[in-house]
């Protein structure tokens, strides 16, 4: 594992351990309140329990916004940078350096056989996408008009308001449980986030 893996592992580690034990932490104190005072319990929550829909947040990406005719005014400029960049790119993936500069990106992921795959995997996908890039160039800077059927296929609208729509509704089930069942539900909080506060004190003095 290269040094740059290893610290990001060590960073996710500790960042994990810090979470789970804050939240087990919180959750006894939230046991704790169920079992002895729920009606307190029931009352902080009903304050902190608020409506945030999405589907207003969200809203003012759903505007269409059209682009296409500042692009088509700079036909000749934009596909020529296209072109380069995508040249550019077919050049040095091409070259055998390229291929071992991927492949040494890749060594500490895993082992030799699996990084090797992934790297050539990857360069080969780069090789495909960056070749349709350069004859997609090609055409924009010669006969842009050639891709209105393309621009027209791929210009489709998709609303993410309407796919979020059913996770909008209100469902109280698990605060009707909840509400019939306050002790027994604090008693399996409480041993839950004890049972993790154990185990991470155990790794903590390990």
């Amino acid at each position: 594992m290269t040094p740059y893996f290893k610290f990001l592992s060590q960073i996710v580690n500790q960042s994990i351990f810090v979470f789970l034990m804050v939240g087990a932490a919180f959750a006894l104190v939230v046991g704790l309140m169920l079992l002895f005072d729920s009606k307190r319990a029931f009352r902080i929550g009903e304050r902190l329990d608020r409506w945030v829909s999405t589907r207003a947040v969200i809203k003012p990406l759903e505007e269409h916004r059209s682009i296409s005719r500042p692009l088509y005014r700079m036909h000749r400029l934009l596909g020529s940078l296209i072109c380069a960049g995508a040249l550019y790119s077919l050049i040095v993936l091409g070259l055998p350096s390229g291929e071992a500069a991927m492949m040494k990106s890749f060594k500490g992921l895993g082992p030799t056989l699996l990084s090797a795959w992934i790297s050539e995997s990857l360069r080969y996908v780069l090789l495909v996408g960056n070749f349709g890039a350069l004859l997609f160039g090609l055409v924009f800077v010669v006969r842009p008009s050639a891709l209105k059927s393309l621009e027209a296929w791929a210009d489709r609208r998709i609303s993410e308001r309407k796919a979020v729509m059913p996770l909008e509704k209100m469902r109280m089930s698990a605060d009707q449980f909840l509400r019939r069942h306050p002790q027994t539900v604090g008693a399996l909080v409480v041993l839950g986030s004890l049972y993790v506060l154990l185990n991470l004190g155990y790794a903590l003095l390990r």
